[in-house]
């Protein structure tokens, strides 16, 4: 099929979501309206539910079963079935008006990225596991179509099935056995669950991603056959999968009031630091060459995780020590 299809291919889909994007998805932002009561119309409803409330403790007096007593909380929130549904054409608005300012959302992701060190934390594992992730994508598609190898294009497609394979048993990993090993540690810390637990397994996944990043530069760089750098891909996607996960979480958890901005903060330092990495692969490899550019990786990406165990350490003192900053910045959805 050749490479170009890979782009028509893609073109066709994107081309799909964009105009099921148009018409199906519809418009989420929800603007709060809050009803007053003027004082003489709350002052009636007090005595209203008043009154109510000693005409039902009158009727349960004279009841000859034995009752025992019970708290409840009297709400007068109800559903309205007379209020149509909006139409097709309101429920797909292009924009709906607030009175917000729209100015501090261009802030706030680098305020919060800035002030607390879980977010750094996340920020600086997940921006440089996709790093990695853009030099063995470069590096595939440089190496491969050249002797030893000769692939075609398709053949280097495929190259891409180990890291595949290794992302999602890292994910599950990360996922499936990261929640049923907090329940263990929870329990032994006496049924009490701190965010920093879900860090206790990630010295698995980061010697698979440091150690995969050396097997697939050395393995490549000495022309072996091409199961050994698939194996290598696969055991740094391994490593890429789980600790993506876990550092993700690991920011819900800690501060689950900002979690928009602290991932948008996230989100821009990846961009930043995955920008400059294929500029520079070409007078890495020229310099250093392909085996010594991914060990330096590997013990790049190593020194990287060895920070888990300074949040593991201090994270929860640093969540209690900014706890202020947290609350006063989680009204910021508020206001």
């Amino acid at each position: 099929m050749g490479w170009r299809s890979s782009y028509r291919t893609l073109g066709i889909f994107t081309t799909i979501i964009l105009v099921l994007f148009c018409f199906l998805y519809e418009e989420t932002k929800y603007g709060k309206v809050i009803e007053g009561l003027s004082s003489s119309d709350s002052v009636e409803e007090r005595h209203t539910v008043v009154n109510n409330l000693k005409s039902e403790q009158k009727i349960e007096a004279r009841d000859d079963e034995p009752t025992r007593p019970s708290m409840g909380m009297n709400t007068n929130h109800q559903v309205d079935a007379t209020i149509p549904m909006r139409s097709w054409k309101q429920r797909l608005a292009f924009h709906t008006y607030t009175p917000e300012s729209i100015w501090p959302y261009f802030y706030r992701p680098f305020v919060v990225l800035s002030t607390f060190p879980t977010v750094i934390f996340c920020a600086v594992q997940y921006a440089f596991s996709v790093a990695f992730l853009t030099i063995i994508i470069t590096v595939t598609s440089l190496v491969f179509p050249n002797p030893p190898y000769n692939f075609t294009s398709q053949q280097v497609g495929f190259m891409g099935l180990g890291p595949f394979v290794g992302n999602l048993l890292g994910a599950i990993y990360g996922g499936i056995f990261g929640d049923w090993s907090i329940l263990y540690f929870s329990r032994r810390n006496k049924g009490y669950y701190e965010p920093e637990m879900r860090l206790y397994t990630l010295h698995l996944p980061a010697l698979f991603m440091s150690g995969g990043l050396i097997m697939f530069g050395v393995t490549l760089d000495r022309g072996m056959h091409w199961i050994y750098p698939s194996i290598g891909g696969a055991f740094f996607g391994f490593g890429l999968g789980c600790i993506g996960d876990v550092s993700l979480t690991l920011v819900i958890d800690s501060y689950r009031n900002l979690t928009g901005d602290a991932f948008t903060g996230v989100a821009f330092l990846r961009n930043v630091i995955s920008i400059g990495v294929p500029f520079g692969i070409t007078p890495w490899i020229s310099n250093s060459g392909l085996q010594n550019m991914f060990i330096e990786c590997g013990f790049i990406s190593l020194l990287v995780l060895s920070l888990t165990i300074l949040i593991i350490l201090y994270g929860k003192r640093s969540r209690a020590r900014l706890a202020p900053q947290y609350a006063a910045m989680s009204k910021w959805k508020s206001n």
